[in-house]
């Protein structure tokens, strides 16, 4: 029988680590022992579901409340809460809140779910905390600050779907952005009705990470941004693109202007399948500056494009040194020609690792699969074994420094194919997972 050293733990300890558990979770302890049973009372948060009260619309906001005065004196460091406003109207909410704020939290996360035509206002409280690190709000409502903003300890700031007080949103970002000395990690997730205008600012001296997801364009003034990760299909302008250290892209904007701009990005670039599509689009109609500080590329490649623009992406990153390729296999039959010949120079001097892994078409977007005949189904895994090969014996014969190559798939039959094959290579460890 195991010797519980976890029990022995001081009280202190066990409901920090209880605090990471979402509120349902840390109740359950109690049944452990009576070593346990009034513990979740002591944590310092709550982490709270809607559909953890579903057998009683009132028993969430009951539940809240007691626990919120049983620890009236304590601080408390996290409050997180998910509530379906359609079906749970919690009066007396924003009280929470400001509970909250005044206690000292240091996180608060606040998700409305699935009810898009009424929005629970966030009390002003939430913009004079001196505690809170990270803020997150989902699908609420920010009224206008009439004073300065002042959040001297927030360092993460995630806003998704909200709905502004004031004609023009962009005054409430603009003030809560200019109220965070010490902000980080910013992400914006726009919906189309938002009240924002065109071109949203954005200017933080402090900013490292900035994530924009939908909505219409924005123009950013970061000059401390390290990593940039855009899910967005209009305009983006920023300052200071060189000093990148990470670029993760998904959109199909200015795709030509943006990637001149992060040409000396540093270390580490992601780019989707749909923005490979556009970016093969642009390499037609002109060159794009060479990425010579680039060492960590990952893109996804559909199989009917992966031959023609694979090497042309590998040629503008000179100094490569780890490349992860997403093979995206579609779903239609392919020229019978696959052959890539052309030899970068990265291939020559720097690229010392590559991953490749398969993905069927629909998988990377989350799209449904497209029934095919047992006809075509043999011709696509005739194909794709050819790709495979090819792929693989490209970089294993022209590749002069590559140590290792990493092959993500599920065919046996491609697999043993491929045993075989990699077995004359000996200078280059090849690993199948």
């Amino acid at each position: 029988m195991g010797y519980d050293r976890i029990s022995l733990l001081p009280d202190s300890l066990l409901t920090q680590i209880l605090l990471h558990l979402p509120t349902k979770d840390s109740v359950k302890t109690s049944l452990l022992s009576t070593r346990w049973r009034n513990l979740w009372l002591d944590v310092p948060g709550l982490d709270l579901h809607s559909n953890d009260f579903r057998y009683s619309s009132s028993a969430i906001k009951t539940f809240t409340d007691k626990f919120l005065e049983l620890n009236r004196e304590s601080r408390l460091l996290k409050f997180k809460i998910k509530y379906d406003e359609c079906n749970v109207y919690l009066f007396g909410i924003s009280e929470w809140f400001v509970t909250a704020i005044n206690r000292g939290a240091q996180v608060l996360d606040v998700d409305t779910l699935r009810c898009p035509f009424y929005k629970d206002f966030m009390p002003l409280d939430v913009y004079k905390s001196k505690t809170l690190v990270s803020l997150k709000l989902v699908n609420v409502g920010l009224l206008k600050p009439e004073f300065v903003v002042s959040l001297p300890c927030l360092k993460i700031m995630h806003l998704e779907d909200i709905q502004y007080s004031d004609d023009d949103g962009s005054l409430i970002i603009q003030k809560l952005v200019s109220g965070c000395p010490v902000l980080e990690d910013l992400t914006l997730c726009r919906s189309f009705d938002d009240k924002l205008p065109v071109v949203l600012r954005v200017m933080s001296q402090t900013l490292k990470r900035f994530c924009v997801k939908s909505g219409p364009g924005i123009e950013s003034d970061a000059p401390g941004l390290k990593c940039i990760d855009f899910r967005d299909d209009d305009r983006v302008v920023g300052k200071n693109l060189s000093f990148f250290l990470m670029v993760d892209i998904d959109t199909k904007f200015n795709l030509h202007e943006f990637l001149n701009g992060v040409s000396s990005a540093r270390r580490s670039m992601i780019i989707s399948q749909r923005t490979i599509m556009e970016l093969y689009r642009c390499l037609n109609m002109e060159p794009i500056s060479k990425f010579h500080n680039l060492s960590r590329l990952e893109v996804s490649f559909s199989s009917d494009l992966l031959l023609q623009v694979l090497t042309n992406f590998l040629e503008i990153s000179p100094n490569l040194k780890y490349l992860t390729l997403c093979l995206v296999f579609s779903t239609k039959i392919e020229r019978e020609n696959l052959e890539l010949t052309n030899v970068p120079r990265c291939l020559l001097s720097t690229l010392e690792c590559v991953e490749i892994k398969e993905m069927i078409a629909g998988e990377e977007t989350g799209m449904a699969r497209v029934r095919i005949g047992k006809t075509t189904a043999m011709k696509l895994a005739k194909q794709k074994k050819k790709i495979w090969m090819e792929v693989v014996r490209y970089f294993l014969e022209d590749s002069v420094v590559l140590k290792n190559l990493i092959l993500r798939l599920t065919d046996s039959d491609i697999i043993k194919k491929l045993v075989t094959f990699t077995k004359r290579f000996r200078r280059c460890q090849t690993i199948f997972r």
